[in-house]
């Protein structure tokens, strides 16, 4: 039997395709089926079936209201529609909006992200649930007794926001842990102001720590975090930051924190100095670092730019293992030689730009009076076309006031304009002719800066510095003409294949010669600022090649994204969220997909007229590179420095091989906070000796370094992470972490245990953290990340907004 519902009003707050999912004729089956025409009201009994669109209840007896869009069931209730499956003994349904009364009432989202029960369940608009004498869980697998589960006398939840549970206790495995008389706790995708999971961990060096963070949502456009860092053996310290963000590339960030380390013990802070050979080499009671970013755009063409970074002592960001409260602000604090900061503004017009900068830096190695500042530097570069584009000119124009408090400083101009000339002959070969003249104005005063190196009167870890005497002082000028000319052709060969989703493979080989001229023009008496100041002759020729493996992929589909539609590549060649930094990534043509699987390319130089090798040799270094990544599951890089001279070996390799098992389920189906998700192999390899040229090393002695990071899910209740780093020229381990997993098998919880083992600083630590799906993360993470997560691979959404 079939019976059209009369539509009433719009119901407000309903989204328009959950109401387009749920209209349409109603279909009644049963055993008996009877009808009131005066209450306009169906009783069907006996295996009930009531269909309407996508939405299937069946029950013993079921009631409805036709004029008041309802009804009503009772016996062995049973509704499945497309967002999940519900039971219960009696049940209550407002038909358009399916707002329902369940008793003794059991909700199953359709893909098992979140379970529902109590003995009476009233759902409303917009996934809100009231739940009396029941729980809500994330372990969607296990219907009968999840892993763990909120339970509560009284539990308010709203999916996609958050809940609260009164009279509560967390279960596991049916078991009560812990009573509380209430407990909020997160369901949402969209942030809300309150309290973060914690970090903790635990090493000989910091003691316990403990990192509390409260999240303060201010509007759709800013929001900040607030946090406490207690570290039992070293400081308690309180982090800020405020986060501004109005724009695709407008954006105003601020960090600060301040330490108070009274309760750190002399002979702690003592051990920690490794380099004692720093300007300051003292570690102050109280502490602070302020880390800032800021990017606005005025006009179209306009835009104001600031970083800013500056610390109490030279040791504090080595120190710390957290910097910031948010990713975004970079990375690799703890090995920075200086602390930078730059402000400016760019100006951009057609055919180049104009930039106004100021660079300050705090030296965290020498006195600070060394340190050389811009403040500030004006840059106008741009080309413009001669003749139909048969040529075009060049200019690259830049003054600068340098300044420091000891030492040579002063101004400079300088002017390097080129003229450049491209051809090409037929379709094979290209390239172009280049020449230029660099003009440098300089006006000068103060002192040398002599330099000890390490090795010499006692030094281990830094070049000296002290004052000498009388530098340059008064006006300079140097003129230097250059020319390069450059050739290069492509030969390739297309294949049909045919195969899965790839029609074509595009092979490429493409040879490639450069000439560059520079005379030897003697500049002792100049200056010396940073790279413009010396510019040393070469007569040098270039050569090589590169060779690449394309691939076609027609008919391609377009997937949302920020910024707009782009083409989605099958998931076996390529993932279209990925942002990785070894792919040269895809581009479009005519409606087809183009992606680069491998590149390999190898070169050398040779100078006619200068030494470019230690052994007096006028001969490079050869150096070859490799990229490969064919699929999502896996990325190889390499790079190999060999010298073909006396030597005959290699001077530099650099390899890297990023695994994602493909019989392993790395996509979790739930937000798992900070949790490192799916298996993973990350091995990298690094060598460099005393004598390559292509690379030039750091200092004479060679360092070889390998290191390790592995994570595999042995069963589906435990997974193990294994992460050495070892230094084979020393033969010594620099660090070790182990860790070890124990979770669902649905991956509906972790908790994660870790030992850090460094030598630098030398510091054992414990990290332990907990994890349950949908909820986030409470502790330290232990693991780090999955590099193809980090790719944006395994990318999923949150619940917790910004800290990891």
């Amino acid at each position: 039997m079939q019976t059209k519902p009369h539509h009433g009003p719009h119901q407000h707050g309903v989204p328009p395709l959950m109401l387009q999912a749920h209209h349409g004729p109603l279909d009644v089956t049963g055993k008996d089926i009877i009808y009131n025409s005066k209450t306009d009201t169906f009783l069907v009994r006996g295996n009930a079936v009531m269909t309407q669109a996508h939405t299937v209840l069946t029950a013993d007896e079921i009631w409805i209201m036709r004029a008041e869009h309802k009804a009503k069931a009772v016996g062995h209730v049973h509704l499945t529609d497309p967002e999940g499956i519900l039971t219960a003994s009696y049940a209550s349904i407002d038909l358009p909006t399916e707002n329902l009364v369940l008793i003794n009432g059991d909700v199953l989202a359709a893909d098992k992200t979140y379970h529902l029960r109590g003995k009476k369940i009233i759902k409303t608009n917009g996934q809100r649930y009231e739940i009396d004498d029941g729980f809500f869980t994330t372990c969607g697998d296990n219907q009968t007794d999840p892993d763990w589960s909120i339970n509560g006398k009284q539990i308010n939840l709203h999916m996609g926001e958050s809940g609260v549970a009164k009279g509560a206790h967390f279960d596991i495995l049916g078991y009560p842990i812990t009573m509380l008389p209430a407990v909020p706790f997160p369901a949402n995708t969209s942030r809300h102001s309150g309290f973060l999971s914690p970090r903790m961990g635990e090493s000989g060096l910091r003691g316990a720590q403990y990192v509390q963070p409260y999240y303060i949502d201010i509007n759709k456009s800013s929001d900040a975090t607030l946090a406490m860092d207690v570290e039992t053996s070293q400081r308690v310290g309180l982090l800020g930051e405020y986060r501004l963000t109005n724009g695709v590339d407008d954006y105003f960030w601020v960090d600060g924190a301040f330490y108070n380390e009274s309760i750190r013990s002399n002979a702690n802070r003592q051990s920690d100095i490794v380099d004692n050979q720093v300007a300051s080499p003292f570690i102050p009671v109280d502490r602070y670092d302020l880390i800032g970013m800021t990017r606005q755009h005025l006009t179209d063409d306009i835009t104001i730019y600031g970083n800013g970074l500056t610390v109490s002592d030279p040791f504090l960001l080595r120190e710390l293992n957290l910097w910031t409260l948010s990713r975004g602000f970079g990375n690799s604090f703890n090995s920075m030689r200086a602390a930078p900061s730059d402000f400016g503004l760019i100006d951009e017009f057609q055919g180049g730009f104009m930039q106004f900068q100021g660079v300050v830096n705090q030296d965290l190695i020498q006195p600070q009076r060394y340190a050389l500042q811009t403040l500030p530097s004006l840059s106008v570069n741009g080309f413009k076309d001669l003749f139909g584009g048969l040529a075009y000119i060049s200019y690259d124009t830049q003054a600068v006031d340098f300044w420091r408090q000891t030492g040579t400083d002063g101004q400079r101009l300088d002017l390097n304009p080129s003229l450049t000339v491209p051809w090409r002959l037929g379709s094979y070969l290209y390239g172009s002719g280049t020449v230029g003249f660099d003009e440098t104005l300089y006006e000068a005063g103060g002192q040398n800066i002599n330099i000890t190196p390490v090795g010499t009167k006692g030094l281990l870890y830094n070049n000296g510095l002290s004052t000498g005497t009388a530098g340059p002082t008064g006006f300079f000028h140097r003129e230097i003409p250059w020319m390069n000319f450059q050739a290069s052709t492509i030969l390739d060969r297309i294949y049909d294949v045919h195969f899965e989703s790839v029609e074509k493979l595009k092979h490429t080989f493409e040879p490639f010669v450069s000439y560059a001229y520079v005379p030897n023009v003697n500049q002792s008496d100049l200056p010396l600022y940073d790279y413009v100041d010396r510019y040393n002759g070469r007569s040098l020729l270039t050569y090589g090649f590169t060779s690449r493996l394309l691939a076609k992929i027609p008919g391609l589909t377009t997937v949302p994204q920020a910024g707009g539609d782009q083409p989605a590549a099958p998931a076996e060649l390529i993932d279209p969220t990925a942002t990785s930094p070894f792919a040269s990534g895809a581009s479009n043509y005519q409606g087809d997909h183009i992606v680069e699987l491998v590149r390999f390319s190898l070169e050398q130089a040779y100078d006619t007229s200068h030494e470019v090798a230690t052994d007096g040799s006028g001969m490079s270094d050869v150096e070859a590179n490799l990229m490969l990544l064919p699929t999502k599951i896996a990325t190889l890089g390499a790079q190999v420095d060999y010298d073909p001279r006396q030597r005959q070996q290699i001077n530099y390799t650099s390899v890297y091989f990023d695994f994602q098992p493909p019989w392993t389920n790395n996509t979790p189906k739930m937000y798992m906070g900070r949790s490192t998700t799916g298996s993973f192999l990350q091995v990298s390899y690094n060598y460099i000796g005393p004598h390559a040229t292509v690379l030039t090393p750091t200092e004479n002695n060679s360092s070889e370094l390998i290191a390790l990071r592995v994570y595999y899910d042995l069963f589906d209740r435990l997974g193990v992470y294994f992460a050495p780093s070892y230094d084979l020229a020393s033969s010594q381990m620099l660090s070790a972490e182990y860790g070890v997993r124990i979770k669902s098998p649905c991956d509906c919880w972790a908790v994660d245990f870790g030992i850090t083992d460094t030598v630098n600083p030398n510091e054992v630590g414990f990290q332990v953290q907990a994890t349950l799906g949908g909820i986030g993360s409470f502790g330290q993470m232990p693991f780090g990340r999955n590099p193809f997560e980090v790719l944006g691979i395994n990318r999923q959404p949150g619940f917790i907004p910004g800290y990891y």
